[in-house]
C-alpha cells in the first residue's frame, strides 16, 4: 500500500487516541468531507464534527476491516463502536445520553494530495444508530 493508506492509518490512529491536534494535521485546511447529514468544509468544521462525536461517545473507536487503494484514493470498511455517554448533537436536535453501546458498520474514503486529506465521504446507517440508541424502535424479527 502507498501514501494514501499510510495517511489514512495515521488519521485513524490519531482519531482512536482522540488526539485532535494530530488528527487535524492530516487534513488539508480546505478539506471537504461529506458525512451523513452534512457537508463539512475546512479543517475546522471537520474538527468540530469529530469533537461532537467524542462528546457524545467518549470511548469511540474505529476498527478497519478492509482497505482498497487506487492511486491517491483509499477506501475502507470497518466498525465504529462507542458508548453514548454525552449529548449527541444532530441537525434535528440534541439526543441526551442513553448509556447504550453502539456498533456501526462504516465505509469511508479519502482523496490524498501532498500527504493531506483533501476530500472524502463517510457512510454509516443513521437509522441503525438511532435504533441502537433506543431513539426509534428496532425492527421486530419475523
Amino acid at each position: 500500500m502507498g501514501e494514501a493508506t499510510d495517511v489514512m492509518r495515521k488519521k485513524i490512529a490519531a482519531m482512536n487516541a482522540h488526539d485532535m491536534d494530530k488528527l487535524s494535521s492530516y487534513f488539508s485546511p480546505d478539506t471537504v468531507k461529506e458525512v451523513p447529514g452534512a457537508l463539512l468544509r475546512g479543517r475546522d468544521q471537520w474538527a468540530a464534527y469529530f469533537s461532537a462525536l467524542i462528546e457524545a461517545f467518549p470511548d469511540i473507536e474505529v476498527t478497519v476491516t478492509s482497505v482498497v487503494e487506487e492511486g491517491s484514493v483509499v477506501a475502507i470498511q470497518g466498525r465504529s463502536r462507542g458508548t453514548h455517554l454525552g449529548t449527541l448533537r444532530t441537525p434535528s436536535g440534541d439526543i441526551p445520553p442513553t448509556g447504550h453501546h453502539v456498533d456501526l458498520a462504516i465505509s469511508d474514503d479519502y482523496h490524498i494530495e501532498g500527504g493531506l486529506i483533501v476530500s472524502g465521504h463517510l457512510h454509516f446507517d443513521r437509522l441503525a444508530l438511532l435504533e441502537q440508541l433506543g431513539v426509534v424502535p428496532a425492527p421486530v424479527p419475523a
